[in-house]
């Protein structure tokens, strides 16, 4: 039997593993052995306990139900890291019931919600992504427990939408107590098409995998669950709110006792919740899920300050609970395992802070950071803390953007050559495109994929439509996704392959955009949202203010058009160039395109005060973000 060696997480180990295969090569993996393998109980419990319970610590008064297959890959291939493979076991679908109170459903896609059993309804914390899914997590929860009760709560732990996308999928969700931070909405708003929501779109299919299938050479699981595929996107606006930071609010329903709070980690808006009654503790996104945190995300964010993240894991450790769950991973039961749990994550946080700052102030740069800051022994195998989702990796890097901003101190990098222009250049320099190839070439046959990446690049950019090379970095890329544990890492090179060789499935994207979601938008919300589609060349001499009557709820709001600025004046009193008068469905219709504005005009759906030819050349002077922009293809 071959004598097995640990190999670590980073990709650089990873690619040393590689050095001398090639892609046709079938034993990757034949020496890497499992160090965070499916069962924790090992480091829980000690060795030889002879445990195989699902979940994390004791094994007392829980129980796991199957309900279904692995939605995940699970299955031993040379393409898979096997780490990877352990990771997807872990998720498996089911129900995890303690005391028959509390019931996580667990494996249905990205979240695992958590529903209480109430006197008199059932209280479900963080729907999951997809209306579909959540019919699903219902139709079992009721088929597994027997109980039909209404809904009378649904909690949504903060804005990400694979924490409330899924709530029309629960029958009455539109009558119960909703409850979220007081800045729950406008987050949401923020994260589609208020801001960045085009963008984070086209990302997360990227960093979650959403165009790849199912399979070996594709998606294998989404690092805090089996998926993360939103097939039906819906909103139920909250109303009832916890309010302020660090706020609280503590409510009895249907006779369980709980205290929400706000615990800014992961999320700005993040609220946890304690049952007193029963020592059990949800922990939200604050601890992210069994794969270290993603202090920062690939698909893109704004700055996620660790130096708040772990001081929010101290507010869970204050409840020193008996049992907990949480929205993404395996509940853990017994006080001191929980502890440990929650020790080992904030300590794995403020290290990657710490040694972060500690290198900066040294005089490390990003490209240093990521080779520099790796976890401690103790840490660096934690069922809790592996390369799954989040990485020390890019969380490094991160931290010298957040603190420092993206200047590294070399000057030569205030105003770089631009790389399509550098790329010509390198390509010239070396001989020509030809000899560019034949270096990349090499690269790829001694097993260095990175460098046959980087080298097919330049000789790229010098024809974007040259197949060659363009297929010749995508095998490249697919070599680096294959050796990858991290998920967001292993989708974001094999989507990547994809759009290099001409195969990626633009039709399972994601739309952050849904109808049903801007329809719980409030007016102003959606006016204001406009100035992000101005074309400030178009408009570059134009001055003017158009203002949008609501007459359903009785508001105005306006956006004034100021030479390649638009400024919103909500409650807008003043006078307009053109008034529209109009509902907020037909105004959410016009934004969606399922109404045209002259039709509605001729059947008097919209009706126009002022200058009546304004209104059309308002909205020619807005632009469609570009569907299906080229990210790797450039």
């Amino acid at each position: 039997m071959m004598k097995k060696t640990i190999i670590g997480f980073s990709i650089a180990t990873a690619i040393a593993l590689s050095a001398t295969a090639t892609a046709g090569d079938q034993h990757r993996f034949d020496n890497v052995e499992v160090k965070i393998p499916t069962l924790s109980h090992d480091y829980y419990l000690g060795e030889g306990s002879g445990a195989t319970h699902f979940w994390h610590g004791e094994n007392k008064d829980m129980k796991w139900i199957p309900t279904g297959k692995n939605e995940a890959f699970d299955k031993k291939s040379d393409k898979v890291h096997p780490q990877l493979t352990a990771h997807s076991n872990k998720m498996k679908k089911g129900v995890f019931a303690y005391k028959n109170k509390f019931f996580q459903m667990y494996g249905y896609g990205l979240t695992s919600p958590m529903i209480i059993d109430g006197e008199g309804g059932i209280l479900i914390f963080d729907p999951v992504e997809s209306v579909d899914k959540m019919q699903s997590v219902m139709r079992d929860f009721r088929k597994t427990t027997g109980n039909n009760k209404p809904v009378a709560a649904i909690m949504y732990s903060h804005w990400h939408p694979d924490h409330y996308a899924g709530v029309r999928g629960i029958e009455g969700a539109e009558d119960a107590k909703i409850i979220a931070h007081e800045t729950f909405m406008a987050n949401v708003v923020k994260g589609s098409m208020g801001g960045t929501g085009p963008a984070l779109g086209f990302r997360v299919d990227y960093s979650l995998g959403t165009l790849l299938d199912v399979e070996e050479d594709g998606r294998i699981n989404g690092g805090l669950g089996p998926d993360f595929e939103i097939r039906q996107h819906s909103l139920v606006a909250p109303n009832t709110f916890v309010k302020g930071k660090f706020g609280q609010l503590d409510m009895v329903i249907e006779g369980v006792e709980i205290e929400f709070k706000h615990v800014p980690s992961e999320a700005s808006d993040e609220i946890t919740a304690y049952f007193p009654q029963f020592d059990v503790l949800f922990g939200s996104e604050v601890i992210q899920g069994e794969s270290f945190p993603n202090l920062h995300t690939i698909r893109g964010t704004q700055y996620r300050d660790p130096s708040i993240w772990f001081p929010g894991v101290d507010i869970l450790r204050g409840y020193n609970a008996n049992t907990m769950m949480v929205s993404h991973g395996r509940p853990v039961v017994g006080a001191k395992h929980v502890d440990d749990t929650l020790t080992a994550y904030r300590d794995a946080i403020q290290y990657t802070y710490d040694q972060s700052i500690k290198a900066i102030n040294n005089g490390s740069t990003q490209e240093d950071l990521i080779r520099e800051i790796k976890l401690p022994k103790h840490l660096v195998n934690h069922p809790w803390l592996g390369d799954f989702y989040g990485s020390i990796r890019h969380a490094a890097k991160q931290i010298f953007v957040g603190e420092m901003g993206w200047f590294d101190g070399d000057p030569t990098t205030l105003n770089p050559t631009y790389t399509v222009e550098a790329s010509q250049r390198y390509t010239k320099m070396v001989g020509g495109k030809a000899k560019m190839m034949d270096f990349a070439e090499k690269a790829c046959d001694s097993g260095d994929y990175q460098w046959c990446a980087e080298l097919a690049t330049h000789a790229i950019r010098v024809d974007l439509e040259d197949m060659e090379p363009r297929l010749l970095k995508a095998k490249a890329l697919r070599e680096l996704g294959f050796l990858e544990t991290n998920n967001n890492w292993r989708n974001w090179y094999l989507t990547s392959a994809q759009e290099l060789d001409g195969t990626i499935d633009y039709s399972k994207k994601i739309n952050l955009q849904a109808p049903d979601l801007m329809a719980e938008f409030k007016a102003d919300q959606l006016v204001n949202a406009l100035r992000f589609s101005l074309n400030a060349e178009r408009s570059a001499d134009q001055h003017f203010t158009i203002a949008f009557n609501f007459s359903d709820s009785k508001e105005t709001h306006a956006l004034e058009v100021r030479r390649s600025v638009a400024q919103f004046h909500k409650d807008f009193d003043g006078q307009a160039k053109a008034t529209v008068n109009l509902t907020k469905e037909v105004f959410l219709g016009l934004l969606v395109g399922k109404v045209e504005f002259t039709d509605a005009v001729k059947a008097g759906y919209i009706t126009l005060d002022g200058e009546a030819a304004t209104v059309p050349a308002f909205f020619a002077l807005l632009d469609k973000p570009t569907e299906n922009p080229k990210i790797t293809l450039r």
